[in-house]
This record gives C-alpha cells, structure tokens and sequence, in this order.
C-alpha cells in the first residue's frame, strides 16, 4: 500500500480540523440541546462531511453568524439541505428555511441558483420560458419540429398526438405510459394520493406548504404584493419571464392583444382556454355571426350545430341524435340516423352516402358508426363491461356473468357507455367486483350510504347475485341505528327498545304484508325524532319520564302541534309498558279540509296536455294522468308495476287496489311506452318492474322527487288530487271508490260529504 504524499496528510488535517469546527459552530447556533453525534449525522445526510462541500460549508458558517437563522440567497446548496434537515430534526425555532426568490416556497428546496438568489427547480424552468414556433406562447418546450420547439397544447393538436386509452378505450392525449406499450388518459391514470396535513384524509396534493402536503379543499392561495396593482393579496398567477405576481382581481380582468381585432382588452382564450386570445368583443360577435337556421329535426329556428345530409341541425336534436339510435329504413340496422330517403324515411350514414365505403368494426366486421377504437358501440359496450368485471381484463369469473349480461342487454349502448365512463357507481361496481367477498347486503351496508351505494345495490339484486330485500325497511334500520348511538344513555334506554321492539317490528310486519312504503318510513323517522323530542323537553325541566302527568302532555303538545300527532304512538308504548302514569291521553289533529283545488276547466286543460303534449317528459305524462283521471297520490303511484296491467282483446286494465280499472286508449299507450324505454339495468324476468323507475335498479321513484318534477313543467300535485277527487265522489258511491282505490271508508265518507253526498244514496239505491 503507497504510503499517503504530503498534500494528501495535510488535506486530511484540514478536513478533520473543518468538520471540528463545523460541529462547534452548529452546536454553538442551534444551542447545546444537539449533540455532536447528531451533528455530524446531519451534516453527513446534507453531503457536506467531506470534499469541497464541507470547506464551503465552513466558510458560509464562519462569515455570518446568522447564517442559518436567517440564511442570504447565495448560501450554497449544502446550507440549503442542513437547514432543512435541522427543521425536520426538530429544531425549527433556531433556524430558518430557505425560501425561493421567485414563488417564495420552501418545498421543493431551491436548488437552483440565479442572479436575485436561489430558486426552486420549476421557477428556474419558468424563467428559461421561450416563445412557442407555432402559437408564439412563451412556455416550455414540450417537443422539436423543423420550424423550431413547440408547446405542448401544440403537440396535442397533432394528428398522431391521441392514442387509445387502455382503461376508458378512447381517444384521448396520453397522460402515462404503461409497461407493456399502452397508455392511459389524464382521467383513468392512478391518482397517487397522500395524507394531507389539513384535514389529515387521503386525497390528491394540491400543493407542497411548509407543514406538508394539502389538498385542493385546504390549499390557498399565498399572499404577496401584486405586481400590477401594488396591493397586497392572494396570487392567483405566479410570476413568468413575462408577467409579475397577479392577484385574482387583476388575473380575472387582465388585458391582451386580441389575436382577431388587435386592441388590446380584457377577454379570454378560446378552445378550451389553449387557444388564441380573443376580446370580449370579438367573442360576441363571432357569436352573433352564426345565423339561426330551422332545424330539420324539430324545424326550430335556432343555431346550427352542425350540417348533416339531412340538412342543418341544432344542438339539442345533434346530441339526442348521438345517444339515441334507431333502426334505419333502408337497411334496418341501429344507428345514428343522419340523412333521409326519397320517401322521407331516416336512414344512416352507409345509405345516405352511398358512393362513400361503409365503416366496419374491427370486432364484429358490421358496419356501424364506429367509437374511438374502430369498434361499434355494442362492440365497444361489451369491451368496457369485461374491464370492469374482470381483474386482468380478459377473463371474467363465472358468477358475474348475469351482471354483465344485465348490463350489455340494452337495445341502445349510448347510455351505459356514458354512465361506465362517468358515473361513480360504475367505479363503486368494478371495485368490488374485484372483490368477490364483498358481493353482500352486509359489505353494501357498512359502505357509506349514498346514490352510489344504491345504485350498484339495485344493479346486484336485479342481476340475482343478491336476494332481494325491502329498502325502506332497511334504511329505517340504519336510521335507526345511527340515531340511538348518538343519544345519552338514559334517552337510549328509553328510545332503543321503542324504535326496535315497536317501530321496527311493525315495519317487518308490513313489509311482509307488502304494504311498507317510503311514505311509511319516514313516518317512523318522525315518530321516533317526536319521542325524542319530549324527552329531551323534560330533560330540560328536570322531570323523569315516569313523572309526565296530563298537564306536561298538554303544554308540550300544545306549543308543538306539527309533533302532536306523531308522540301518540310512543305515548301508547310507555302507557302500556307502565313507564309514564296509565291515564295520558292526546288526541289527533282534527280532520281539516283541503283547501287547494283547481277550476275544471284548468283541470281539464292539464289532462288533456299530460295525454297529448309529446315535449313534457313521458313519466311526467303517466304520472300526472293517473293523478287527474284517478286521484291517486304519488306514494301509491310510484308502487305501481307492470304486473297490473291486464288486457284482453279491446281494453287495458291497471288494478289500482283489488278490481281493475278501465284506461283510456291514449294513457294505456303512454304507459306501454314508458314501459318500453325502461332503463335496461332495471329490467328483470323474475321482478316486477315500477311503472315510474328510481335512479336505483329495482327501486321506485321518490315521490318528493316526482312532485317537484311535475311542479317544474307546471302540473301541481294537490290540488289537481283533490279536484279529482271531488269529481270522483260525484260519480260514485264511497264505498265503490273507496273500495276501487284503495283509501279508508272514513276518508271516502269525509269526501262524499264535503261534495254533498252521503252513504245513505248508495244504500238506498241498491237492490233489496
């Protein structure tokens, strides 16, 4: 072994002698509570212990005594590290971290060095910005062309830039590459998330701050003197090689060159924010310029979307047209219908063309109107079904099966297609589908509940992989549970055994019978939130439950007449269980008459719109028809199946109670297309369908959501039911009417007699 040179022995006495004196200076800065052992550490992990590192590192030390408390822009790069060590180390207060002179951020550390002091990595990018030999942007440089470097909105209008996503099976910008050759887009590839250090939950970060990374709900903005108006407020856009800080005022209305006209105003990029910028001027009369024309669809004057063989069409009828196929009269085949025959007849794009070659699928070879991936919707439906069901993509377990065949059974595959690429119950779907143990009630339960939830439940019932259950019982069970664990011990010891040994069990009880409705359920709710509400009013004076005489029932009851009716129950339960004094007694509201009624004439006038009015919604016309031919409430309306309705050879039938009811031709019409277009994840051989479908498969529609729904298009609920109804009365005997619609005799008796007649004229009109 060679024996070290002279220069090398003193190099090494150096180098002992500066890292002793490293330690003392530390130690001496941040104070005595950092031993020497855990100085050297550090400064090992900032890589200044040895080389030419460690010198710089003591002579930035030796010249400034406030050298890392309040560290200049031209400490070196192993200051920058140490600081950030000793602050993560514990020791914040001693120190201070250094900040980027442009974004003044601390994380990412500013590596970069530059004339004004150091800078952060993408603030040092920012500051190399070159002008874009397309557009003339002054940004990155994303890719090389003959003409020079181009940005990469650029890029992305290439013809080559789209590839087709791997998980979305579009066409889309790539956004990561994959190992095996393919690509994904920016909205299929994988989020990586963190822990924010805001809110502490598991999200996408937004930004890097001084406590950690934050997500887009805790992240805000910094606050910093604009360099436009001088005032001091939060940056909305960070300084560039071209422009200062700008605040949200000055961002919002910040004026340009505008690239049609040249003034410079305020305005906005078009095309989605990456195009030329344009004032607002320019923008509206651009606007204007595009003539109204009629639509060949629904020959309305408005302006036109595009220009297809059929002639010009407006938005509205383009995007129904899209989603919407139908079979073509020259060739019978689904598609989009884009042209028309001699005879007036729609026909598709292979016909109306003819001298053009027809689009075939790459999968099943038909010609049809091909989706990104040269594949027909059906095609494209049945691609996207096997990627979700399935774990690697290409096999599917067998017991999935019937959900995929649910799923791809459609006659139109533009409304699943867009509810797998959008909806969050399909990604819900894929995730336990990859997880066969949770395919139960129990799993979808612990869940949080929501549409979702709801959704993929009702998908998994009508498929068959799960038994069928009824949801109005079950939502009274969660809301039960989640009510008591939030009361006090002494009000749970009351309530518990009133909700699940009373309400509940009366709900099972009719749920077998099959008459629990959604109306039912949140009865109980009500009647469970009144028994706690009494409670907590005598808590509140101090008097236990067994002390309630009369007199409290009385002033409870009555300063709170919306809770009166809904405390009997619970009232009854304590009396018979000996909890309050046996003698209380409170009464129901008395019966009021309705007060809400229509003119016939307007009556009349709402019918014949609901039977004959094609642009009101079809389940707003069969829902509203029922209401006014038969004053049925919504509650027994939504209940209404398909296995009600009966026909022979001329008539339809729907049994409303117990006997069939005769329908109009027109209403029985309305009700067999409504049926038709049912939603295809909702149809089902084995179950009854809902003449008026929820959002969920095998679920009803809400009846606050259908109310709300025909007061929108003009079609109020109440009074056009209680004009029925009076109409009805007069018609017929109440017992008849009570016993074809299902309602108590004492409401019929209360009908009849608010219409002027009685029980008496029924009776005395029948045969002896």
């Amino acid at each position: 072994m060679r024996a070290p040179t002279p220069d090398q022995i003193r190099l090494r006495a150096e180098l002992a002698a500066a890292r002793e004196r490293i330690i003392v200076l530390l130690r001496v800065a941040v104070g005595p509570s950092l031993s020497g052992e855990r100085a050297q550490a550090l400064v090992q992990e900032a890589r200044a212990w040895s080389g030419p590192n460690a010198f710089g590192l003591l002579r930035y030390l030796a010249a400034r005594g406030d050298a890392l408390s309040a560290p200049g822009g031209d400490c070196p790069m192993s200051v920058v590290r140490l600081i950030a060590l000793l602050a993560a180390a514990g020791y914040g207060a001693k120190v201070a971290l250094v900040v980027c002179v442009d974004c003044g951020r601390t994380d990412p550390l500013p590596g970069r060095t530059s004339p004004r002091g150091r800078q952060c990595t993408p603030c040092a990018v920012r500051s190399t910005l070159r002008p874009c030999a397309r557009c003339g942007k002054t940004t990155r440089m994303h890719a090389r062309r003959p003409e020079g470097g181009i940005c990469k909105p650029c890029r992305n209008q290439e013809p080559d830039a789209r590839k087709e996503c791997a998980g979305c099976h579009r066409m889309m910008v790539p956004d990561r590459r994959l190992p095996g050759g393919t690509h994904l887009c920016q909205s299929c590839a994988p989020r990586k998330l963190q822990t924010c250090s805001g809110c502490g939950r598991e999200r996408r970060v937004n930004a890097w701050t001084a406590t950690g990374p934050v997500c887009i709900s805790c992240y805000s903005s910094p606050v910093r003197r604009c360099g436009i108006c001088g005032q001091t407020a939060p940056i909305s856009k960070r300084a560039n090689g071209n422009t200062p800080d700008t605040c949200r005022r000055c961002y919002k209305g910040q004026p340009d060159t505008c690239n049609a006209c040249g003034k410079v105003s305020t305005g906005h990029r078009i095309h989605g924010g990456w195009g030329p910028f344009h004032c607002r001027t320019c923008t509206a009369r651009e606007a204007r310029t595009r003539e109204p024309r009629a639509c060949r669809v629904c020959n309305r004057v408005r302006t036109v979307k595009i220009v297809w063989p059929m002639g010009p069409v407006c938005g509205p009828c383009y995007r129904a047209a899209r989603v919407t196929p139908a079979a073509c009269t020259s060739c019978g085949r689904q598609r989009i219908l884009i042209g028309r025959s001699a005879d007036g007849g729609l026909q598709c794009s292979a016909c109306c063309l003819p001298g053009e070659p027809p689009e075939r699928c790459t999968a099943c070879g038909e010609p049809a109107d091909l989706l990104p991936g040269h594949r027909c919707p059906r095609c494209t439906l049945h691609a996207r079904v096997r990627d979700l069901l399935s774990a690697d993509g290409a096999s599917m377990r067998p017991a999935l099966q019937p959900l995929a065949a649910v799923l791809t059974g459609s006659d139109n595959p533009y409304p699943i297609l867009a509810w797998l690429r959008r909806s969050p119950a399909a990604h819900l779907l894929g995730t336990l589908a990859s997880q066969p143990d949770d395919l139960d009630h129990a799993a979808l339960d612990a869940l949080p509940h929501g549409a979702c939830t709801a959704s993929v439940r009702g998908l998994l019932v009508t498929a068959g992989l799960l038994p069928p259950r009824d949801e109005n019982v079950a939502l009274l069970t969660r809301w039960v549970a989640r009510t008591v664990t939030r009361l006090p011990p002494a009000q749970a010891t009351v309530i518990r055994p009133f909700a699940e040994w009373h309400i509940l069990r009366d709900a099972r009880r009719r749920s077998a019978r099959g008459r629990y409705s959604y109306a039912a359920h949140k009865g109980d709710c009500t009647n469970i939130r009144a028994a706690i509400h009494l409670l907590n009013w005598l808590g509140a004076r101090n008097l236990p439950l067994q002390r309630l005489d009369q007199r409290h029932l009385d002033t409870w009851a009555t300063d709170r007449p919306c809770l009166r009716s809904c405390a009997i129950p619970f009232i009854r339960w304590a009396t018979a269980r000996r909890l309050t004094s046996p003698d209380l007694v409170i009464e129901h509201r008395p019966f009021q008459l309705p007060g809400q009624f229509l003119v016939d004439d307007v009556h009349h006038a709402q019918l014949r719109r609901c039977l004959h009015d094609t642009a009101l919604p079809l389940d707003v016309r069969v829902t509203a028809a029922l209401v006014r031919l038969y004053a049925l409430p919504l509650t027994r309306i939504v209940e209404l199946t398909a296995d009600q309705l009966h026909r022979d050879a001329e008539h339809t039938y729907l049994t409303i109670h117990r006997h069939p009811v005769l329908l109009p031709p027109t209403l029985a019409r309305l009700i067999d297309d409504q049926l038709h277009q049912y939603p295809p994840a909702h149809r089902t051989a084995d179950r009854a369908r809902h003449l008026v479908p929820g959002p969920s498969p095998g679920l009803p529609r809400n009846p606050a959501g259908l109310a709300a729904k025909l007061h929108q298009h003009g079609l109020p609920v109440r009074a056009a039911r209680n004009t029925a109804m009076m109409e009805a009365v007069a018609d017929l005997p109440p017992m008849v009417l009570a016993d074809l619609l299902g309602i108590a005799p004492r409401t019929a008796e209360r009908w009849a007699a608010l219409a002027g007649g009685s029980w008496s004229h029924y009776l005395a009109a029948r045969p002896g």
